[in-house]
């Protein structure tokens, strides 16, 4: 996609609270605007089909912790922009803008919306398609800092599963564990994610000993699939367990600076394309294995 010169400016538009009725017009701009940049950019994208982005939309919108806001244009949405709010780090996306009103500060109104609903938190992060060099540009100018480089890898681990390690899908009776364990990897929790990953998905945890090692909350797929894990073994076990139990290849954003990113590409999985995770106030470097979902 080239860059599109738009007539607007950012201060025509007008910035609002979201509303169920905004879903369909917020799916077809999401769909537009993510096939355009990577249709140019030859990366797979990520809703291939409308239905795809219109699922999402049908579920962020008017989720009770997910804080919703549209840009509008003479009565017509051309943005729109998402903050959750349902762990102590807030995710900012997805945010998406009309393609015919790109470059003209709508992203940047829409950054500024959620930046401001989420003060007080102690840090607010979000996943930036790494070729992406506007909205690079555009979030280190809002003050988010690049963390770490991460990657889309998916397929099927060839690797074998170890025998000491159970391998099963995550239950309601098991939050409290693993959120214990996500405060000792990152110094937060995620356990209101994790609890709708139980509804919506199919979360995996690995069992070791009795104990809850690591967890993933989708393994199939990767915007929404968040893992840790105790140490890199126990995170390639609940992988290799997840893997065999599925029939789809798993999927996740791999950490580039880690020892399961080598892992992974002995194992067989294939990277899909590059992202950057980026921070805005607290960040502690995880300690264990982990990966992001699309929002952190």
């Amino acid at each position: 996609m080239s860059p599109t010169t738009s007539t607007a400016t950012a201060e025509e538009v007008t910035i609002r609270e979201a509303v169920p009725a905004d879903a369909e017009a917020c799916a077809q701009i999401c769909f537009d605007a993510f096939g355009g940049i990577q249709d140019h950019h030859r990366f797979p994208r990520d809703f291939p089909v409308l239905e795809a982005a219109a699922g999402l939309m049908a579920i962020w919108v008017p989720h009770p912790s997910v804080w919703g806001v549209v840009a509008e244009l003479d009565g017509r949405i051309v943005g729109s922009n998402f903050l959750d709010e349902r762990g102590p780090i807030r995710g900012v996306g997805p945010i998406t803008v009309d393609p015919q009103g790109q470059n003209a500060g709508v992203g940047r109104r829409l950054m500024e919306a959620v930046l401001e609903r989420g003060e007080g938190a102690p840090g607010i992060r979000l996943l930036q398609d790494a070729f992406h060099m506007r909205s690079l540009s555009l979030y280190a100018s809002l003050g988010f800092d690049v963390k770490e480089p991460v990657a889309v890898i998916s397929g099927n681990p060839s690797s074998g599963f170890p025998d000491d390690v159970e391998v099963r899908v995550l239950e309601e009776d098991d939050l409290d564990e693993c959120e214990a364990l996500c405060k000792k990897v990152h110094g937060f929790e995620r356990t209101n994610e994790l609890r709708d990953s139980i509804q919506a998905f199919k979360p995996f945890v690995a069992v070791r000993d009795g104990r809850i090692t690591a967890y993933a909350s989708s393994v199939v797929f990767w915007p929404m699939n968040h893992g840790v894990a105790e140490s890199r073994e126990d995170m390639q076990a609940l992988l290799l367990g997840a893997a065999a139990a599925v029939d789809e290849p798993i999927a996740f954003l791999v950490p580039l600076r880690s020892e399961l990113f080598r892992w992974s590409l002995g194992a067989g999985l294939r990277l899909v394309k590059p992202m950057n995770l980026m921070a805005l106030g607290d960040y502690q470097e995880p300690r264990g294995s982990w990966f992001p979902s699309v929002l952190y």
